[in-house]
């Protein structure tokens, strides 16, 4: 089930999610997050930076 979500994220499939292609889904929700916004997201939940 993480999989899946994590998938829907990573778009290119290479295990990390990038700020482009968080925004991607958070503007595909109809939400309009800033260069900074989205790096806030993943630095909130990316602990020790490695983007998985």
């Amino acid at each position: 089930e993480f999989k899946e979500a994590f998938s829907l994220f990573d778009k290119d499939g290479d295990g990390q999610i990038t700020t482009k292609e968080l925004g991607t889904v958070m503007r595909s929700l109809g939400q309009n997050p800033s260069e900074s916004e989205l790096q806030d997201m993943i630095n909130e939940v990316d602990a020790d930076n490695n983007g998985t």
